[in-house]
């Protein structure tokens, strides 16, 4: 239902206490700690985080129902316990920091819109604990990043080494090293390491299609769950399709020069392409999107 509550707090009352005692608070913790990238970083969040509460606060409003009430405030009770158990579980760096007092206070914020009701005010809310798990996550996936990847390294070469024979090549592979002998008879050695098995394009890929079907929720569907797979398996073959064009113009031109530049450009240049493609069938044969960017009307 529609939020009109006579003679209460109103959305746009509690967005602009609630971001006076937020960057209170938050300059209080930055004037009585140290100085760090970190919390340099977390200013920008904060900032965007205050100005979309503003912005959200004179949209429609709608209150939440009791049950939904009760699981929003559980969840900001366990974000708030969550925050003193990041550094324990290994995801946050000692001592304490604004990692840690971001996911605090939006623990508590989100309590206390949960206790008012106010549920488009919850959303912006979130903004710093999305922040702040995205770069624990992306650390600790760095962190663990070999042990990750190894399990993509076999497949990817017996799929290069496969493709590159049918090109006339004659590989012979060694561990992680594929190495063939160029036309005019120099060896060429590839190394297939974590990152030429394409997992920073599958990555990109991934926040791709969480933004689309966030933005679309009517692409959630069987057909969409069989397009993002093709999605995923077309970013996988043109990391494939790099590799052997690599390898090709090795073979041709030997190992220095134009190989070097191929490497360089190949796989932006493959991946891109495969972006343009997919997401345009995507949009339109999927979503019904023209090429002017409406949707089509179905009769």
């Amino acid at each position: 239902m529609d939020l009109n509550p006579p003679n209460t707090i109103t959305p746009q009352k509690a967005a602009k206490i609630w971001v006076i005692l937020t960057v209170s608070i938050l300059a209080i913790f930055f004037i009585s700690t140290s100085l760090s990238y970190s919390k340099v970083d977390a200013i920008s969040i904060w900032i965007l985080t205050c100005i979309s509460m503003i912005y959200f606060s004179h949209k429609t409003q709608k209150l939440l129902d009791k049950r939904e009430q009760i699981l929003v405030v559980l969840a900001g009770i366990g974000i708030c316990i969550f925050s003193f158990l990041n550094i324990p579980l290994g995801l946050g760096n000692p001592p304490f920091s604004i990692g840690e007092f971001s996911l605090l206070l939006s623990g508590v914020s989100i309590i206390a819109f949960g206790l008012l009701s106010f549920k488009t005010l919850i959303f912006p809310a979130l903004f710093p604990i999305i922040a702040v798990l995205g770069f624990e996550l992306y650390e600790l996936f760095i962190r663990h990043e070999d042990w990750l990847i190894a399990p993509l390294i076999p497949p990817t070469i017996t799929l290069t080494t496969g493709i590159i024979s049918l090109m006339g090549i004659d590989p012979e592979v060694n561990g992680n090293i594929i190495s063939f002998l160029s036309i005019s008879g120099e060896q060429i050695r590839l190394a297939v390491v974590s990152d030429c098995t394409g997992i920073w394009s599958l990555g990109t890929f991934t926040v791709a299609s969480i933004i689309v079907l966030s933005t679309f929720p009517e692409a959630i569907s069987k057909r969409g769950g069989l397009l993002i797979l093709v999605g995923y398996i077309g970013t996988y073959a043109s990391n494939i399709g790099r590799i052997a064009i690599i390898s090709l113009s090795g073979y041709i031109y030997g190992p220095e020069g134009v190989i070097e530049q191929v490497h360089v450009h190949t796989g932006w240049i493959l991946f891109s392409l495969w972006m343009v493609i997919f997401w345009y069938y995507f949009f339109t044969r999927h979503l019904g999107f023209s090429l002017m960017g409406t949707k089509k009307q179905h009769e």
